[in-house]
């Protein structure tokens, strides 16, 4: 039977293990994302570009007639969502993964992320091991992290109408 020590040292490692797979997941699904938007060019994958006017074939000059009158429609105010949450999936995962980590370990992992990166996830963690984790941070990133949960706590959602 193996002792603790080796048990708890397995599951350690296959948590981060899992924690590698989903953000290599994250990547690959970002990646194929921005291609099939056509925002980077991968052959096989991006669609293909309509037409320019230099590459369409030219055609034939169109009679003269006389000049329509224009009349602009009325421009219509649209409010367009100020924040969106794109990733709140990938922060629900990562909060599930993070549940299961001890506390020191945590806070060696978010040591350089930026308060952006992790608030979100803190924000979907059970809420006593994500106080655990703040207050092991410094006090700088701790204040940064905080003033970030606020500012994800005071985004209303925008729904679709």
């Amino acid at each position: 039977m193996p002792d603790k020590a080796s048990a708890n040292k397995k599951k350690k490692m296959m948590i981060i293990i899992g924690a590698s797979v989903l953000v290599v997941v994250i990547a690959v699904g970002t990646v194929v994302g921005l291609a099939l938007a056509g925002k980077i060019n991968i052959p096989g994958l991006t669609p293909k570009k309509k037409a320019t006017a230099k590459s369409a074939p030219k055609a034939a000059p169109k009679p003269f007639s006389a000049p329509k009158a224009k009349v602009e429609p009325p421009k219509a105010v649209a409010e367009k969502p100020t924040e969106t949450i794109v990733d709140k999936q990938g922060a629900i995962k990562l909060a599930e993964v993070w549940n299961e980590l001890p506390v020191p370990e945590l806070i060696a992992i978010v040591e350089t992320w930026k308060p952006s990166e992790i608030a979100p996830v803190l924000n979907e963690m059970d809420s006593e091991k994500a106080a655990e984790v703040m207050a092991k941070m410094k006090p700088k990133q701790a204040s940064d992290v905080s003033r970030e949960l606020k500012r994800i706590a005071s985004i209303v959602p925008v729904t679709a109408e």
